[in-house]
């Protein structure tokens, strides 16, 4: 029984795992049998693993650096494929390398199916290099060709290679498992199926964090630096993360809003407007006449022409002596100011209520203020 075994190369690894004194027998057999064989398998081996070198050796030392004078860019990818290239010569080689030997047939076939899934490893872990130099390429296109959305940009590149990354390595894995092995994974497929509904109930506000993300970077919502309103919540943004919005409100405090809560909201974004339109009003005194009306109307109207850099094109300043209040005669209007940050709007409306407080003074018109005019009547008079 046991010379036929021998004979047959074709040992059963399962039942010998079991009966060590019956393994150690056979496979004693097996090598007072074949140590020419073995003795070749190692020549043979070590003259592969001389050959991985060299090619390793070659690809990085002669031909890459000529590929990275004319091709920056495609030197990179070349660079994280030299290993996954050069795999398959050391693979051919140790598999011719077990022939020679003549090992046994279940050996052979493990030890086969071994080497080809250090194959896909090394094949997947070089799709995710390339992958990696793809996204530095375009992260460096963002940082150049659009700066002012390079922090969303590459938030949303980060977060899609590092999904990316996962489920090379998941379907890897499984394939490794299930079609190299031959290992049954489906049952455990379904109980981790079970226990990922388990967690992603738990867990089901993270997740909406994570997708808000998402909905936030795909739609480009705002960006760090813009003045947002999201909710009750108004500030500057200073960051966009996976999980919240850091928002600093204009008193000073930093607030901590979760995407999801941002992803829901209405969402105003002040800094993406086309322009910004401020109101003005100038309240002048019952005493002005109708001459000095009209010269503080033209007055406000030199004003704009001064400082049309600041306003759209064909927006200038519109003002209009629109009603006498209970103490006043009010001239109201509207400036609309290009798009700029809101410290400079602020800016640019201090100046011009600085140059409307100078010209009226110098041509002396009067503002008003809230006055209230009371009549006595003469008691010694008879009423009427």
């Amino acid at each position: 029984m046991q010379k036929n075994a021998v004979s047959s190369n074709n040992f059963d690894l399962v039942s010998l795992w079991t009966d060590w004194e019956k393994a150690f027998n056979i496979y004693g057999q097996w090598l007072e049998r074949n140590r020419f064989g073995l003795l070749i398998f190692l020549f043979s081996f070590i003259f592969t693993l001389f050959l991985f070198v060299f090619l390793v050796l070659f690809l990085k030392k002669i031909l890459l650096p000529k590929i990275e004078k004319k091709h920056r860019q495609t030197a990179e990818i070349w660079k994280s494929m030299i290993i996954p290239l050069s795999f398959p010569v050391l693979l051919a080689g140790l598999s011719f390398s077990s022939h020679l030997a003549a090992f046994p047939g279940t050996v052979k076939l493990y030890f086969n199916k071994f080497l080809f899934a250090i194959f896909i490893v090394l094949l997947l872990n070089g799709s995710l290099h390339i992958i990696h130099t793809l996204s530095g390429y375009f992260e460096e296109k963002f940082r150049t060709k659009d700066p002012d959305s390079y922090t969303m940009n590459k938030l949303l590149l980060d977060l899609s290679r590092s999904l990316t990354k996962l489920a090379i390595w998941v379907f890897g894995s499984i394939f490794i498992l299930q079609d190299i092995f031959g290992l049954h994974i489906t049952a455990l497929m379904a109980s981790a199926g079970i226990l990922g509904l388990g967690i992603a109930f738990a867990a089901q506000n993270t997740l909406g964090n994570l997708f808000g993300a998402f909905s936030i970077l795909g739609s480009k919502l705002f960006k760090v630096g813009d003045w947002i309103k999201s909710g009750s919540v108004e500030g500057i943004v200073e960051q966009i993360g996976f999980r919240s919005v850091k928002i600093r409100a204009f008193d000073g405090r930093l607030i901590d809003v979760p995407n999801r809560l941002v992803a829901d909201s209405l969402l105003e974004n002040y800094s993406n407007r086309e322009y910004w339109r401020e109101h003005f009003l100038f309240s002048l005194t019952y005493q002005t006449t109708p001459e000095e009306m009209e010269k503080a109307l033209q007055i406000l109207e030199e004003i704009g022409r001064s400082m049309a850099k600041h306003f759209p094109a064909g927006k200038m300043p519109q003002f209009t002596f629109l009603t006498c209040s209970a103490s006043s005669l009010d001239i109201d209007g509207y400036v609309w100011f290009k798009k700029m940050s809101w410290y400079d709007m602020r800016a640019l409306r201090g100046r011009f209520n600085k140059e409307v407080i100078r010209k009226f003074t110098e041509n002396k018109l009067d503002f008003a203020y809230p006055t209230t005019t009371v009549y006595l009547a003469d008691s010694s008079s008879p009423p009427l």
